[in-house]
């Protein structure tokens, strides 16, 4: 059998030139697979869960109550209880904020100083004053505001409120529906309020060190932004996004010239 190799150096290797350029920007943007974190986890990880600090804004609850109810009502603010969605709005209406000092006045026993305790420090401290007043008094103290948003690369972005006071980064990222293919976990941004000045942190939840990071668990108001990774920047932004478009007019050309 004879070959005609002068032939098949002038046959050209592909009829389509389009689908090399469809195949390559899918190659490129499949390179997005399953997000693997903290990759090299050890085994028996000992995890503190911090309590939150009370911070200024602050909007906190009260409850004061005891062996004797009426002494006990005069410390209350006219707490409204209800059982709808609207309940938690109330309850913030009803309140303590923590002002710009950093105290909140609770009737009778004045102002205390809260921003910068935890509640169950706020709480020691209001027994103590309620003692003089009421006998045997329990007190119990929640942050309302308690709030976390996250944004960018997620299923559901928005902002959670936290009723526990306590919300880790990877369950805020499971209550936001996990994170999208086109995510970068290796540069995740937290901005965080400290004291009134906005610090922020790229925080790598591919590594096993961010577990032990200060980062870990939230704080109220933190705010989560996730990037997209660099594939899908320079799909969107740059030069495989004219690929793109050049792949398509010429299949669309190729498909009316048959």
């Amino acid at each position: 059998m004879h070959i005609n190799l002068d032939k098949m150096k002038s046959r050209p290797m592909c009829k389509n030139p389009s689908s090399i350029l469809i195949f390559f920007l899918i190659s490129i943007l499949g390179c997005s697979g399953p997000k693997v974190l903290f990759k090299g986890m050890p085994q028996n990880i000992d995890l503190k869960i911090p309590e939150a600090t009370i911070v200024l804004g602050d909007i906190i609850d009260i409850r004061i109550s005891s062996l004797n109810s009426e002494s006990a009502a005069i410390f209350s603010t006219n707490m409204r209880l209800r059982t709808d969605n609207s309940g938690l709005i109330a309850r913030k209406l009803d309140g303590y904020l923590i002002d710009s000092s950093g105290d909140i006045e609770i009737p009778i026993i004045g102002k205390i100083k809260a921003a910068g305790l935890t509640c169950s420090s706020l709480t020691d401290i209001v027994k103590k004053r309620l003692i003089e007043y009421v006998l045997k008094p329990h007190v119990k103290i929640k942050i309302l505001n308690f709030r976390v948003s996250i944004l960018g690369e997620v299923n559901r972005p928005g902002t959670f409120d936290v009723v526990d006071q306590n919300i880790s980064l990877p369950e805020l990222i499971s209550k936001a529906g996990d994170f999208k293919k086109n995510a970068d976990p290796t540069k995740v941004m937290l901005i965080r309020d400290i004291d009134g000045k906005i610090e922020t942190n790229y925080l790598d939840l591919t590594s096993s060190n961010f577990l032990n990071s200060e980062y870990y668990f939230l704080k109220q108001n933190d705010k989560i932004y996730v990037q997209p990774d660099n594939a899908s920047l320079a799909f969107d932004f740059g030069f495989f996004r004219n690929l793109a478009d050049l792949a398509l007019i010429t299949s669309i050309i190729l498909l009316l010239t048959k």
